[in-house]
C-alpha cells in the first residue's frame, strides 16, 4: 500500500477496528450508528479523520492536528487528502490545513 492509498476510501473496511501501518503513518477505521471514519496518524500524532455520515453523504476530511509542521507531515497529508478539497501548508513556517474553495 502507498501513502496516497490511505485517502482512497474505496478500500474502507480493510482496517476496521485494527491499526494498519504505511511506513511512519498509520490508520484505523471505526463504524458506529452515526458515521464511518478512517483516522490517520503520523508518528503517533492524530493528523485527521476521513468521515462519512450514515445518511450516505460523501466522504469528507476533518483536520485534527498539523503535527510538528515537518516536511514529511506536509508531503504525507497532501498525498492523503488531495481529493477532499484541502491541502496542508507550511507557508511562512505556520503549518495549517487550508480548505480549497
Amino acid at each position: 500500500m502507498k501513502l496516497a492509498d490511505i485517502g482512497n476510501m474505496a478500500t474502507f473496511g480493510s482496517a476496521l477496528h485494527k491499526q494498519r501501518n504505511v511506513g511512519n503513518w498509520s490508520y484505523y477505521e471505526l463504524v458506529d450508528s452515526e458515521a464511518m471514519e478512517r483516522v490517520v496518524f503520523h508518528y503517533g500524532t492524530m493528523m485527521g479523520r476521513i468521515v462519512r455520515r450514515t445518511d450516505g453523504s460523501s466522504w469528507e476530511f476533518v483536520p485534527v492536528s498539523a503535527g510538528w509542521g515537518s516536511v514529511s507531515d506536509q508531503a504525507g497529508m497532501n498525498k492523503i487528502i488531495r481529493n477532499y478539497g484541502w491541502y496542508y501548508s507550511r507557508k511562512g513556517g505556520n503549518a495549517q490545513y487550508v480548505e480549497v474553495k
